[in-house]
């Protein structure tokens, strides 16, 4: 790594026809310290949680860069000050003339705050405040892009993901040390530092040895698979005039499919919540959502109003959006499935975590497909609708369920095999993104970025809704009607065999169960044979060759989409609710945790099963998480490193990390949020 003065040009590599650009690989990183201010004096971030509860809230969150990496390709330069980088970023610019440059960070939002004062930023892209995606800067023409987004995964694991041929370099920088501008950095140090900006140039250009480009590498993990299957369907008329037929262009209509929308089931059975339950098993769905998106029937046409009145009148061939009013309603099993969060009123409720047990009266939009599961899993005394509207039901288009297929045939085939780890990782990364494809948000606020006021999400106009709904419509890409029913057919497929198994059911998630005791292993059986039957039907339906709903592995060994596999078994098994469980697995009889916010290394905090209960706190040494605290506007700060070098800090916007200690706890809201929201999306606004 050289220091940004040493710079004397590159080669350029510039593209385009009309509108030229630099096809060099710029890359760019920082590196910051975290501090607090307590009655004047200086202390350590990591000292954080050694504080008293007051003292915590009386002290000041700091934060500065004390070292910043540029890339060229594969050559690092550095600098120590903002003003450094303005002055090597405009020697680029003279060298490599005006050109737009692209540059790439990982987890461009934290560098993003940091350079949002030294700096006037445009053209700033984000889904919400403070989740920048990409950006400009005025006085210069870089645009700059976050390869998280990208990829969606950690900058650690993509050497290994990508077969790069350098790895994160990890425990050589530490950052319990308090730095500035004027640190003496060792070499080993400094290698730190370049290592972070080299993994991403070497990721880049994997990218470019499909997408050949920079300007074609798309923005988002979603994104690759959004291009591939544009390219695909392209000039394919019969797959764009049957999605146009599907896309609904009504307000109402589009209010109605967000509040039918809901994510994947995840809940403990209150019976065996808190409880050391021995010898569970674990079922796994194999790959619930694209399974249903290509053997299910979705909305076809637009949703009309109808005035049915009963369930007894609704048709198999019709789905349904339902605008239903209960009276009296109770869950007739001790698993419980409607959520609190989707009901639009409710009258004297009584709740398991988020779900309703029952209810003097509630009102909830659902699809036909969870309409007809309550139905037959609550009792009431009455349910009246309210309004009621209907669409054809049909498969999704063909083309589409075949390159469904084929993601999941490469998939397959490339899984284990050595030489074809990168081909593995994408195709990999490509299948999963298929339902997240489907329900896609384009009509959302709009999130601004103004250099003196900050951030702000302005609601989109009505007429603007509409707009983008025509604008769907006339692309024909996809519908979001797909992306609710499929969420939907996914809840059916496991509650219809949790409620069967009902008192033997510990704890489901999304297409997941882990049972406990005699349960009846035929249920499963029957519904996999089930499975078996449905692909059939639509191999036949579609004419689709019935041996790529089942690709083979390496082994030779077949692989169906849908059914439940064993995915293994627990001495002991306990969970506190959703996204939080601990188990003692039977083979490696050592102790695992699934604990949104923390992660699975936090198992250690544990000395047996018997911790895991409310308010155990997995402390910050065992998530090895930070909090991060948003930080906009810092006063100037006399502070002196570890070294005694003082420097007067004048950095407003930063981030302060703190150490992140967990309490477990019953409550779901965080859970909810995760499994209910999809990338908020604008409302229609209705008189």
């Amino acid at each position: 790594m050289l220091n940004w003065k040493e710079y004397t040009g590159h080669q350029v590599d510039i593209k385009g026809k009309r509108k030229k650009y630099d096809n060099t690989i710029y890359t760019f990183d920082i590196e910051t310290s975290s501090y607090l201010i307590l009655n004047g004096k200086t202390i350590p971030a990591y000292k954080y949680d050694e504080l008293s509860k007051k003292d915590q809230e009386d002290a000041i969150f700091m934060s500065n860069m004390y070292i910043w990496m540029f890339g060229i390709n594969d050559q690092v330069y550095y600098g120590r000050t903002w003003n450094e980088l303005k002055a090597f970023m405009l020697r680029i610019e003279n060298w490599a003339t005006d050109y737009k440059k692209y540059v790439y960070v990982h987890n461009l939002a934290y560098e993003f705050q940091y350079l949002r004062e030294p700096f006037k930023m445009k053209n700033v892209f984000a889904r919400k405040s403070r989740k920048v995606m990409k950006f400009e800067i005025e006085d210069f023409n870089f645009e700059f892009r976050c390869t998280y987004m990208m990829t969606n995964v950690k900058l650690e694991q993509l050497p290994k993901i990508y077969q790069l041929p350098v790895k994160k370099l990890v425990g050589n920088l530490d950052y319990k040390k308090i730095r500035n501008s004027k640190t003496i950095l060792s070499d080993e140090e400094l290698n730190y530092c370049e290592n972070d900006c080299l993994v991403i140039y070497y990721y880049i250009q994997k990218e470019l040895e499909k997408y050949e480009t920079l300007k074609n590498i798309p923005l988002t993990s979603t994104g690759h698979v959004r291009r591939e299957l544009h390219e695909l369907i392209d000039t394919d008329y019969s797959y764009r005039n049957k999605v146009r037929k599907s896309v609904n262009t009504d307000g109402h209509i589009y209010n109605l499919l967000l509040d039918a929308f809901a994510g994947g089931y995840t809940h403990s059975n209150w019976i065996h919540t808190d409880e050391i339950i021995k010898n569970v098993d674990s079922w796994d769905e194999t790959s619930a959502y694209p399974y249903v998106m290509v053997t299910c029937k979705f909305p076809s046409t637009e949703f009309k109003k109808c005035r049915i009145k009963t369930y007894n009148q609704l048709l198999d061939c019709f789905a349904y959006i339902l605008v239903v009013k209960f009276k009296n309603i109770k869950s007739k099993y001790y698993n419980n499935f409607i959520s609190l969060s989707k009901c639009k009123s409710i009258l004297k409720g009584k709740y398991d975590n988020g779900r309703v047990i029952a209810a003097e009266e509630l009102e909830i939009v659902l699809t036909d497909v969870d309409f007809k599961f309550l139905y037959n899993s609550y009792e009431f005394e009455s349910y009246e609708f309210e309004e009621v509207y209907y669409s054809i039901y049909d498969y999704l288009p063909k083309q589409f369920i075949e390159f469904i297929l084929e993601k999941y045939i490469k998939k397959t085939e490339y899984k284990g095999v050595e030489g074809k780890e990168v081909e593995y990782a994408l195709e990999k990364a490509m299948f999963n993104s298929l339902y997240g494809m489907s329900v896609t948000n384009n009509i959302k606020d709009n999130v601004i970025f103004d250099n003196i006021t900050g951030w702000s999400e302005v609601p989109l106009e009505n007429e603007v809704i509409l707009e983008m709904l025509q604008k769907e419509k006339k692309q024909g890409f996809l519908s979001f009607s797909y992306g609710v029913w499929v969420t939907a057919w996914a809840r059916y497929n496991l509650l219809s065999n949790l409620i069967k198994l009902d008192k033997y059911v510990v704890y489901a998630d999304t297409d997941s169960l882990k049972l406990a005791g005699d349960y009846d292993i035929n249920i499963i059986n029957n519904y996999n044979e089930q499975v078996k039957q449905k692909i059939k039907k639509v191999s036949e339906d579609l004419k689709i060759d019935i041996n790529k709903f089942a690709p083979v592995d390496k082994k030779g060994k077949r692989h169906l989409l849908g059914v439940f596999d064993n995915d293994g078994s627990y001495d002991e098994f306990i969970t506190q609710g959703a996204k939080k469980y601990a188990y003692i697995d039977s083979e490696d009889k050592q102790i695992h945790i699934t604990v949104s916010g923390v992660p699975k290394s936090g198992a250690k905090a544990l000395k047996s099963l018997e911790d895991f209960k409310d308010n155990f706190i997995f402390k910050a040494q065992d998530t090895n998480k930070n909090m991060l605290i948003y930080n906009d506007d810092q006063e100037d700060y006399n502070l002196v490193d570890y070294q005694g070098n003082e420097e007067i800090v004048k950095q407003r916007c930063g981030c302060c990390l703190v150490p992140n200690t967990y309490t477990l706890g019953k409550s779901e809201e965080y859970c909810h949020l995760l499994s209910d929201d999809s990338s908020k999306r604008s409302i229609y606004k209705e008189g």
